[in-house]
C-alpha cells in the first residue's frame, strides 16, 4: 500500500514473504532501483534502493527477533534475512552506519521490474 504524506513523500509497507517480518517507512516516491553484481547481490538478484533509509524514516518494523544476518568477505556489509523463508528484506553496513537499503521487491507498489535499474560495480570493492 502506498499513501501519499506531506512534502511529497509517500508510505510504503514491505514485508518478508512469510509476513513475519514487516516494515513501514516513509520516501519521496521510488522510481528507480539499483542492482549489485558482488558475489552475494548476484545470487540473491535483488533490486535494492537508490537510498539508505535513516531510522527516523521508518514508521515501524515488526519482526526484528526473526531476522537472521549474514556477513562475508570484508564483513562490510550486514545481509538481513527473515530466519522463516530466506527472503532478504534490508541490509546496512558501517558506509551508511544505522540506515537502511530497502529490497525492493519486499515493498507494496513497487513493481521492481518496471523501473530503472543502476548496477552498482560491488564486485570491484
Amino acid at each position: 500500500m502506498v499513501r501519499a504524506t506531506m512534502a511529497e513523500l509517500h508510505t510504503y509497507e514491505g514485508s518478508c514473504h512469510c509476513g513475519a517480518v514487516r516494515f513501514v517507512f516513509r520516501s519521496e516516491e521510488i522510481t528507480a532501483g539499483k542492482r549489485c553484481n558482488c558475489s552475494i547481490c548476484r545470487r540473491k538478484g535483488a533490486v535494492v534502493s537508490v537510498k539508505y533509509y535513516p531510522p527516523e524514516d521508518f514508521e515501524s518494523v515488526e519482526g526484528l527477533d526473526k531476522l537472521t544476518t549474514y556477513q562475508f568477505g570484508d564483513l562490510d556489509v550486514y545481509h538481513h534475512f527473515c530466519s522463516t523463508c530466506g527472503i532478504y528484506p534490508f541490509h546496512d553496513g558501517p558506509a551508511f552506519p544505522g540506515k537502511y537499503r530497502v529490497n525492493l521487491g519486499c515493498v507494496e507498489g513497487v513493481d521492481a521490474f518496471q523501473i530503472p535499474i543502476e548496477l552498482i560495480d560491488g564486485q570491484s570493492y
